[in-house]
């Protein structure tokens, strides 16, 4: 995890190929976002965990090693990039409440501000992202 006193915060992991991870994954993000001092917003918590369980859901299911999680600060934002090798893409499926799959990236267009997909420079991977802008805590009080 890196911090500095300008405020940058960023935290950048390696996940495994291993669905089982994602439960280990859910806290380390919410960790993450008590120690920036964050977990006051627990609809932005709770909105964070949920975006980043999807899109790297994607990536352990279905991508290819290695994979990345990286969880950042950007100006008021909570950003996160997860990376994977697969050639296929994600993608954004018409709703259905029957299919018991297929919804990630509706749920993280519901809860984030924005979201997309990158080719990696070299061509060869693929980064998902999502932004989330996160309440000044001061502004409730």
């Amino acid at each position: 995890m890196i911090g500095t006193s300008d405020g940058f915060r960023a935290a950048c992991w390696d996940i495994p190929r291993d669905p089982m991870i994602l439960r280990d994954i859910r806290g380390m993000v919410r960790q993450t976002l008590i120690t920036w001092e964050l977990a006051h917003a627990d609809d932005l918590t709770d909105d964070i965990v949920l975006a980043t369980t999807e899109v790297l859901s994607n990536a352990v299911l279905y991508g290819l090693p290695p994979i990345q999680l990286a969880l950042r600060i950007v100006g008021e934002s909570v950003c996160a990039e997860v990376t994977d090798h697969g050639t296929e893409w994600p993608e954004r499926r018409p709703e259905d409440d029957e299919a018991e799959h297929g919804r990630g990236l509706t749920i993280v267009d519901a809860v984030c501000d924005e979201w997309g997909i990158l080719p990696t420079l070299d061509g060869h991977a693929k980064t998902v992202w999502f932004r989330k802008k996160y309440p000044n805590h001061d502004e409730g009080q």
